[in-house]
Order: structure tokens, then sequence, then C-alpha cells
């Protein structure tokens, strides 16, 4: 299978998933792919690609930039904030490992995001409504 065909699949399979996934599964999602962007940039890095890595950077900060704008910090409350603060701190991580080339940040906000999205995927898809109906701009 060529590149641009996989591509394709893998973009029409994403779109298709996110048209069907309720707002748990989109989260879980929006998770996964700035994990994997970070896992992308490691194996840029580790290989001195440093344009590619700095563009799986860039798209891992947009992902959980995007994360951060979903919150609705007033009717979330302490968790929100906390939740802000959390992908502020990812972020800061993210592009601090672009400017010194520090590896140990990618693993770092990768391990850290894992463990926050583990924890989505095991919140049922009842809790999960109401967490977001009180804590983020989606509407579920």
């Amino acid at each position: 299978m060529s590149v641009h065909a996989l591509k394709a699949y893998q973009s029409v399979d994403t779109d298709s998933r996110c048209a069907t996934a309720d707002k748990r599964d989109l989260i879980i999602m929006m998770y996964d792919a700035a994990i994997n962007a970070i896992r992308l940039a490691a194996e840029h890095a580790s290989r001195r690609e440093d344009r590619a890595a700095g563009t799986a950077i860039a798209r891992a900060v947009t992902v959980v930039s995007g994360l951060r704008d979903t919150l609705d910090k007033v009717q979330g409350g302490a968790v929100a904030e906390h939740l802000d603060d959390f992908y502020c701190f990812v972020i800061g991580r993210l592009m601090n490992s672009t400017a010194a080339s520090r590896p140990a940040d990618l693993v770092e906000c990768e391990d850290l995001l894992s463990q926050v999205r583990e924890a989505w995927s095991v919140i049922s898809p009842a809790t999960a409504g109401a967490v977001n109906r009180r804590m983020f701009l989606v509407k579920s």
C-alpha cells in the first residue's frame, strides 16, 4: 500500500470514528493523537531529523491546546483548573523539548498524557457524560 493510500485510509477512518464517537471517545482520541505525535517526534529526534521532530511536536502541542480549549473553567471548577494547569505544563515541556533537543521531556509528556488517557478510558460512558456536561464546553 502506498504512503498516500495509507494516509487517505487513516483520514477516512478517523473521520468516520469522529462522526460516530461520543464525547468521551473524542477526548480519548485526542489523547491518542497527542501521544502518537509525541512518539513520532521521539523517533525523529533519535534519528536527528530535527524538522520532522519539530513538526510532530507542533502537532502534539496543537492537540493538547485543543484539549485545553475545551475546558469550561466556570462549570468545571477546580478539576477543570487543574487540567488547564496540566495542559499548560505539558505544552511547556513539549516546547522546551523542541528548543533544547531534550528527549526526556518527550518521554515525560508521553507518560503523563498516557496516564490521564488511561483514566478517561476507565470512566463509564454515563459518568463521562456527567463530567462532559460539567467541565467541558462540549455539550453531551
